[in-house]
């Protein structure tokens, strides 16, 4: 069985393909240039250097994260499954995360949600242990002190982290900090091997919080109506 990864919930976009739990090819992408650039040179380029010619499902990662980015991978994810006649599963990010560890220590994936706090999910052996909140990046890092065992921060705001980390807290190795497509194809695929599949016609990227562009608009709405 064969499945293509698709991952563009950061800046690091990236394309993989995973055969059996082993990777036929995958491209990770950390620049400048935009997701709507890179995506399909890199769908195109997998699928050449692996050589495989038969597609049987399309994993895409989405979110929590960026707006923009989720939208392109999706978008771009649904137009496989439509062309190809192939299925799809929908990757929450953290998770694809979470991949890096299925072992028993707890894993905290974090993703930026902007001014200074983060989208996080605790998991232990790849398993959820509780639901995706949007907290402070030092609130996150003070909690994981108080749990009991060792503590992996993952994600793409460890940098933001100004404070000593607590005892047993540790920042995951920089090669298991980031979502990448060879995960979310993995996931994707044990996900499939469970009779889980999405509905191309409805899958929506999990945002968990409105854009600030939403946002704004809803102050200047409320203004507009005080007045």
């Amino acid at each position: 069985m064969n499945v293509i990864g698709i991952e563009t919930a950061t800046r690091a976009a990236g394309v993989a393909l995973v055969s059996e739990e082993k990777i036929l090819a995958e491209i990770t992408q950390d620049s400048r240039l935009t997701h709507s650039e890179t995506l399909l040179p890199h769908i195109e380029k997998v699928l050449e250097i692996s050589g495989v010619e038969k597609i049987d499902a399309v994993a895409v990662s989405i979110g929590p994260g960026s707006f923009t980015g989720l939208r392109i991978g999706l978008a771009a994810a649904k137009a496989l499954a439509y062309a190809w006649q192939i299925k799809i599963i929908g990757i929450p990010t953290l998770q694809a995360i979470a991949y890096h560890f299925p072992t028993a220590v707890t894993v905290l994936p974090m993703i930026d949600a902007q001014k200074n706090r983060a989208y996080v999910q605790a998991f232990r052996n790849c398993a959820a242990l509780s639901d995706i909140e949007v907290r402070a990046i030092e609130e996150i890092v003070s909690a994981a002190g108080k749990i009991d065992g060792e503590v992996f921060l993952c994600g793409d705001v460890l940098h933001k982290i100004k404070t000593d980390l607590p005892p047993n807290v540790r920042l995951a190795p920089i090669n298991a900090r980031m979502p990448r497509a060879s995960l979310v194809a993995i996931c994707g695929k044990d996900l499939l091997d469970a009779g889980k599949i999405s509905n191309v016609m409805n899958m929506e990227p999990l945002y968990v919080r409105r854009s600030e562009a939403e946002e704004l608009w809803e102050r200047r709405q409320k203004l507009l109506s005080e007045k």
